[in-house]
């Protein structure tokens, strides 16, 4: 049972959607307040250098909230002096769609008669009787049509914001349309909403696996250290950010979203400079700024609803520290240097470069008839275990600015957390351990931190290499796979991995880990030694799913083809289900967006026709039920006449896109890949583009 969303409560100072008079206001306030506060004059002498004054967090803390008040009360003024003119709440229970295109005139016009026919006494004949009785008769006329039709406005809607082509908007609709699921009345037996909220605190929250060591660097320059005094963050830099930033997110605890910053006037970039530079000097930030709300996410809506393991939380930040966090990012992006073996949250890279590298390690060393030994390892909460002692080392020997470490120790140290359910609060928790969820500079903090463990096993010289290039381990963020063609060079790998991850605090899940041998065409071991992580032995598997890609143990990709097939046929249901109302240039809309995206099918190199054919058949098909198409229609004309791609021409389009990429990358594992003409991957790349369909009978396939 499951208690339905609260949509009657109001929050003003929430953007929502804003009509142009409203944004107009809204700029006019902030304009004229945001230019009348003044610059902190007890900070006149800390512009250009570090200071340890603690009375000055004080001054800072003003500061800020003097900027977040006047964004506040601007939200709220603008909103009240011109109400929301969006779809209303009928009877208090759900927003009737259509109300102001079908209703909202009659019902003017029927509540003016009526209010008129009560001042007159409510005579019960005569003119004002009669067009009180007629109005009303048209108002509910109108407002039952509204009702019964809701599905039909849903789509006109779509249709109209499609014509207009107001994107934006269509997709907003589009997502509207998605019923929003409501919550559980209770969680593991607790059902207060508060006793829930706590519930998750203790579920979400981790111990840290180390001794803490904070010291020093909480926040606190160390006058032992070599003075750092880093630029002034600039009004262009901040100004940059703000308007570079994805729209729509949501709020944290003041309610604020980037909306806010980008409507807010030119003098918000400065003030937020400002007050960035001043937190920088003094290693400090207000804690309202530091604030996170943690909201718990299904994780599988048809798993058991009331489980709390069946949740995984989301941090909501404030929108000021997200744009500090964009400016620490580009601090520590200029200064980390990674291993290429690493291609999470890279630019430039993804996990088709990731895969793509695993393939063609594995078929260099099969097709010279050696098997390849591969461990793919699971490691446990590993942005929720990371060290703050061991990170900010690593982060100093980065070179860094000093100032900028002391202002992320400052930051992690003192953020609090409170879980959110049902619009109550849990009570307050710390950081002890792990990067911040959600932050922009998380996936460069975890990345340096397990940067040395991947150059400890390059450095070891053992496993596979190609040219010179040792390429024993392929890391996308923490999901990590170790190549060796021999098992006593993978049992040393492992080795270096499991000291690595004892001095760092971090925990591999034995259950999850896997052995897999990619067998050679003409060598197959009789005999595999039993491998071992932590003492107990690896289960050994004859495929794997590596970043959602089926890999087997004969290189074949006829199961990663089912996989997306089966895909394909679930997101075709769904759009055939919810959408079936819609116009034909609304359906070719969604499907471009939603039955378009094959993943991995660039890496599709070796597999069986009849499994290739059966998802091209599903790809044509799934046009065709979409679109209410006869279903033996010419798949090549239905899509001619629709501007849509058809199967081949997509794979193509990929195919060459990812060959572009690898051709271009600087990074060493993929520039080997890039320059081998016998690269089993590559010729298949040229097949695609230099086949002429139905040339030959009998299609050929790579050795």
């Amino acid at each position: 049972m499951t208690i339905p969303p609260n949509i009657s409560n109001v929050n003003k100072i929430i953007w929502g959607e804003r009509t142009g008079d409203q944004i107009d206001m809204y700029f006019k306030y902030c304009n004229d307040k945001l230019k009348l506060i003044d610059f902190p004059l007890e900070l006149n002498k800390c512009c250009d250098k570090m200071c340890t004054n603690v009375n000055h967090q004080s001054v800072i803390n003003n500061f800020y909230m003097c900027i977040i008040n006047v964004l506040t009360e601007a939200s709220i003024n603008c909103y009240d002096n011109f109400s929301n003119k969006c779809e209303i709440t009928h009877r208090g229970i759900r927003p009737l769609i259509g109300w102001n295109k079908h209703v909202r005139s009659a019902h003017r016009v029927a509540r003016q008669t009526f209010l008129c026919w009560v001042w007159n006494g409510k005579p019960r004949k005569g003119t004002v009787y009669r067009d009180m009785v007629e109005s009303r008769k048209i108002f509910k006329k109108q407002l039952k049509f509204c009702q019964n039709h809701q599905e039909q406005i849903k789509m006109n809607i779509l249709a109209t914001k499609h014509e207009q082509k107001d994107f934006r908007g269509f997709w907003k609709q589009t997502r509207r349309l998605s019923p929003k699921a409501g919550i559980p009345v209770s969680i593991d037996g607790e059902c207060e909403p508060v006793r829930i909220a706590n519930l998750f605190r203790n579920h979400f929250r981790v111990q840290s696996p180390g001794q803490l060591s904070r010291g020093a660097d909480a926040g606190v320059v160390d006058p032992s250290r070599p003075s750092q005094v880093p630029p002034r963050i600039t009004t262009k830099e901040i100004t940059k950010i703000i308007m570079n930033m994805t729209k729509g997110k949501s709020p944290g605890h003041d309610h604020l979203s980037i909306e806010h910053f980008q409507h807010a006037g030119p003098h918000l970039p400065r003030l937020l400079a400002l007050l960035y530079t001043f937190c920088i000097r003094h290693s400090y930030l207000p804690g309202a700024l530091m604030r996170t709300v943690v909201v718990p996410i299904l994780k599988n809506k048809t798993g058991d609803v009331s489980d709390r393991n069946n949740y995984r939380p989301i941090s909501l930040a404030t929108i000021t520290a997200k744009v500090l966090d964009a400016v620490l990012e580009r601090q520590v992006s200029d200064h980390l240097k990674l291993s290429d073996a690493q291609f999470g949250f890279r630019p430039m890279l993804s996990t088709e470069c990731a895969i793509l590298s695993l393939k063609h390690v594995v078929g260099y060393y099969t097709e010279r008839n050696t098997p390849v030994y591969a461990v793919f390892l699971d490691l446990s909460k590993a942005f929720d275990l990371v060290r703050y002692d061991l990170l900010w080392g690593k982060l100093r020997q980065t070179g860094v600015p000093g100032p900028y470490v002391d202002l992320f120790s400052h930051w992690y140290e003192y953020q609090t957390n409170q879980v959110r359910w049902s619009n109550t609060l849990s009570e307050e928790y710390r950081l002890e351990c792990g990067v911040r969820q959600g932050g922009l500079t998380s996936p460069a903090l975890f990345n340096l931190y397990i940067n040395e463990l991947i150059e400890a096993l390059g450095d070891a010289r053992v496993g596979c290499s190609i040219d010179g290039h040792c390429v024993n381990s392929i890391s996308y963020a923490d999901d990590m796979v170790l190549l060796s063609p021999s098992i006593g060079a993978l049992r040393r790998l492992l080795s270096i991995c499991e000291r690595y991850a004892e001095s760092h605090g971090l925990r591999y899940n034995v259950k999850k880990s896997e052995l897999l041998v990619f067998k050679a065409a003409k060598t197959k071991p009789t005999y595999v030694p039993p491998v071992t992580l932590g003492g107990t032995p690896l289960k050994r598997v004859t495929e794997f799913k590596y970043l959602d890609h089926i890999v087997t143990e004969h290189l074949k990709d006829d199961a990663d083809i089912e996989r997306e097939r089966r895909a394909l046929a679930v997101r075709c249901s769904m759009l055939a289900r919810r959408f079936y109302r819609c116009t034909a240039q609304v359906k070719v809309t969604l499907f471009k967006a939603f039955c378009q995206s094959l993943y991995t099918c660039t890496l599709w190199f070796r597999y069986a026709r009849r499994a290739y054919n059966a998802l091209r058949v599903q790809y044509n098909n799934a046009f065709r039920v979409l679109l209410g198409l006869p279903r033996y229609c010419s798949a090549s004309g239905m899509f001619a006449d629709a501007h849509v791609d058809d199967f081949s021409s997509i794979i193509r389009k990929r195919t060459a896109s990812l060959m572009l990429g690898v051709r271009a990358s600087t990074n060493n594992i993929l520039m080997v890949i890039g320059n081998k003409p016998e690269c089993a991957v590559l010729r298949h790349w040229v097949h695609i583009h230099t086949h002429i369909p139905g040339a030959s009978k009998q299609r050929r396939f790579m050795n």
